[in-house]
C-alpha cells in the first residue's frame, strides 16, 4: 500500500496535468470574479469647481438594476451608495442605478472632502469589500450654501394625491404628493438637518405593523424602499414587480434620513398591471439585526472595514419614533 503523502501527491499531479478534465470526469474549478466598483472621475486629489460634483464609475461583475431596487436580493445585482465625509446614514447622498450621475453640492462647504462609494444589493445591503474612497478639493465657482431654517408651527402632513387609492396603474407611473410644513429638497439629502426641510422615503409593500414589531425585537426588513425623492412629483418603475395588489407608503424625513417626530406617513393601495406576469413575493425579504433605538451608530474611523466580529456592513431600513430611517454602515472590528 502506498503512503498517504504519495497518494495526495498523485492526486495533485492528476489535477495539475488536467487528466481528470480531459476525461470529462473532473472539470477544473474556476474562481468567480467578485463585484467591484472603481471611480473614473473625479480622481483622487481633483479640484472640483462646479457646484454639483459630476461622477463616473465603472462597475465590474455587477448589474445596476433600477427596476429591482427594493425587491429580494439577486446575486451580482443592485445599485450604488455614495456618502460624504463618513460612513453612516446621516451623510448618504442617495442611491444610484447608473454609472454616471451628479452629487448635489448644495450645503457642502468649500475645502477637502472624502467621497465614499460602494455597491449594495437590491435590499440595500452594502458590499463591504467594494468600498472605494476619493478625496477631492471642493472649490465651486458658485457655491450653494444651505438655506435658512424655516421652522413650522405644526408637524409635516403628507398625502398621496395620485394615483388615487385603489387605482390600476401600469409598471411605470407618476406619484404626486401634497404636503404642508415641509420643503422637500434632493440637494440637501445627507446634509445637516435644517428645520422645515427634508425629503421623502418611498416604500412598496411595507408592512407597518411588522416594521414596528421588528423595531421592538431588533430585527428589521430592509426591503421595499424603492426611492428617496426630493420633490412632490416622482416616477416609479415597477416593471420587475409582480402584477396584482400592492401598497405605496411615502414618509417625510429629515435631511439625514431620520424620521420627523410627530409626522405621519401616507399609504395607498394600487393594482399593478402590465409588469412581470410572475415574480418573487414581495414578502420574501431577509431580516437584519438593527442597533437599539437612540444608540449612536459606530463609525469606521478611517473608513476601513476590518475583522470579523460583526455581520457585514449594512445599510438597512429601520424605524424610529413611528418612522423610517436608513441604518448606518457599521464597520467591522476584530
Amino acid at each position: 500500500m502506498r503512503s498517504a503523502p504519495f497518494a495526495l501527491a498523485a492526486v495533485a499531479l492528476f489535477l495539475a496535468t488536467g487528466i481528470g478534465s480531459q476525461a470529462g470526469t473532473m472539470p477544473p474549478v474556476q474562481a468567480q470574479s467578485k463585484p467591484s466598483i472603481s471611480v473614473v472621475s473625479p480622481k483622487n486629489g481633483d479640484t472640483i469647481t462646479s457646484t454639483d460634483i459630476p461622477v463616473q464609475v465603472q462597475v465590474s461583475n455587477f448589474k445596476l438594476s433600477p427596476e429591482d431596487v427594493g425587491l429580494p436580493d439577486k446575486e451580482g445585482e443592485g445599485h450604488i451608495h455614495v456618502m460624504l465625509d463618513g460612513m453612516n446614514m446621516g451623510v448618504l447622498f442617495n442611491f444610484y442605478t447608473t454609472p454616471t450621475f451628479s452629487l448635489p453640492g448644495e450645503a457642502i462647504k468649500p475645502g477637502q472632502h472624502e467621497l465614499i462609494f460602494d455597491l449594495a444589493s437590491n435590499t440595500h445591503e452594502d458590499m463591504e469589500d467594494t468600498v472605494t474612497k476619493v478625496t477631492v478639493n471642493y472649490q465651486p465657482t458658485q457655491p450653494k450654501p444651505a438655506p435658512a431654517p424655516a421652522p413650522a408651527t405644526a408637524k409635516p402632513d403628507v398625502k398621496i394625491v395620485a394615483p388615487a387609492d385603489g387605482a390600476t396603474v401600469g409598471p411605470k407611473f407618476t406619484v404626486q404628493v401634497s404636503k404642508t410644513n415641509l420643503t422637500p429638497s434632493e440637494g440637501l439629502e445627507g446634509k445637516p438637518n435644517i428645520p422645515g426641510f427634508g425629503h421623502y422615503h418611498a416604500f412598496v409593500d411595507m408592512d407597518m405593523e411588522a416594521m414596528m414589531q421588528g423595531m421592538e425585537s431588533g430585527m428589521m426588513s430592509m426591503a421595499g424602499m424603492v426611492l428617496m425623492p426630493g420633490s412632490d412629483t416622482f416616477q416609479l418603475d415597477l416593471t420587475a414587480w409582480p402584477n396584482g395588489k400592492h401598497s405605496l407608503t411615502v414618509e417625510p424625513v429629515q435631511n439625514d434620513h431620520t424620521a420627523i417626530e410627530g409626522a405621519k406617513e401616507a399609504t395607498i393601495t394600487f393594482n399593478l398591471q402590465g409588469a412581470a406576469a410572475t415574480g418573487p413575493a414581495p414578502q420574501a425579504h431577509a431580516q437584519m439585526a438593527m442597533p437599539a433605538q437612540g444608540r449612536a451608530l459606530p463609525s469606521s474611523g478611517e473608513g476601513e472595514f476590518g475583522g470579523a466580529a460583526l455581520p457585514a456592513a449594512l445599510l438597512g431600513v429601520a424605524a424610529l419614533g413611528g418612522g423610517f430611517l436608513l441604518r448606518a454602515l457599521v464597520a467591522r472590528r476584530a
